[in-house]
């Protein structure tokens, strides 16, 4: 039979985890705003790159222009409008779109708490800090870690 493992970690390195997850955290929340500027720019960049990549298409390569489903570039008129719908972005070799960073101080779901990560680590760091405990256990730690 199998014996039942009983594993305790330092509450001080606990501690210490959390903090430097906290500090991060706060670093993060200080660079969204530029960041979210920064993908911003980048969007409009790739609009502009697309925009430019298919009028030298719709120009130069009368190949890929057809009415079908199956055409790269397929042009439609339907009572008096005209849409022109790119249907194989590859074909024209289209940008890879950016990626929007995410907010770093959300609300989420943990558990049965609606909460923000920062919040439910401060809070655990206070218990943590009250507790005259020299180690927790692997279940404790388990719980936090995830949050880290």
């Amino acid at each position: 039979m199998a014996r039942s493992l009983s594993v305790k970690i330092p509450t001080a390195s606990l501690i210490a985890d959390i903090e430097a997850s906290l500090a991060q955290i706060e670093k993060d929340i200080a660079n969204y705003p530029a960041e979210k500027k920064a993908y911003h720019e980048a969007v409009e960049a790739h609009k502009s790159e697309i925009a430019r990549i298919a009028i030298d298409a719709l120009t130069n390569r009368p190949e890929l222009i057809g009415t079908h489903f199956d055409s790269p570039i397929r042009i439609e008129t339907r009572y008096g409008n005209v849409s022109i719908t790119v249907t194989d972005p590859k074909a024209l070799g289209f940008p890879d779109a950016p990626i929007a960073p995410d907010e770093p101080n959300r609300s989420q779901s943990f558990g049965r708490d609606y909460t923000t990560k920062k919040q439910l680590l401060e809070k655990n760091l206070k218990v943590l800090k009250m507790t005259s405990q020299e180690e927790v256990n692997a279940t404790t730690y388990n719980t936090v870690i995830d949050l880290l």
